[in-house]
């Protein structure tokens, strides 16, 4: 395995997630990417603000996060950084095959029920259409 892509939000779980697929990455002597994606397909707004206005802030700040997990968690080594607007599961499967990614890591929160019928899972999304395999890291919150 040569390429692992790291699919984070701006959830305080972000760090738990990339520092577990940063270690994989230095087992495997891997190159590593962050890859954040913002969802505007739920998005309500009172008029105050556009649709293009919210894109670009959620943008700046995925890249904020994005940036201190380098410096946090990465500090000295090579991370490539990804931020993309569209629907989670589709990006990141998009993205992983165009940058050639060899594993998906990923968290998933474990919900069940109710929330989970609404809010559906990115992470089981993605295992049933991916092609490359996947390192799930559970998060309870």
């Amino acid at each position: 395995m040569k390429k692992i892509i790291i699919a984070v939000d701006n959830d305080p779980t972000s760090e738990k997630i990339a520092l577990n697929g940063f270690q994989l990455g230095l087992q495997l002597k891997a190159e590593i990417a962050l890859l954040s994606v913002v969802d505007l397909t739920s998005l309500i707004t009172d008029g105050a603000v556009t649709p293009k206005e919210f894109a670009d802030f959620a943008i700046n700040d995925y890249k904020k996060n994005q940036q201190m997990l380098v410096e946090t968690v990465f500090k000295d080594h090579k991370v490539w950084t990804f931020v993309e607007e569209g629907i989670p599961y589709e990006v990141i499967l998009k993205v992983a095959k165009e940058w050639d990614a060899d594993v998906i890591v990923l968290g998933t929160h474990g919900r069940t029920g109710f929330s989970h019928l609404i809010m559906g899972s990115v992470a089981e999304k993605i295992i049933r259409h991916s092609e490359i395999p996947i390192f799930i890291i559970p998060i309870k919150s």
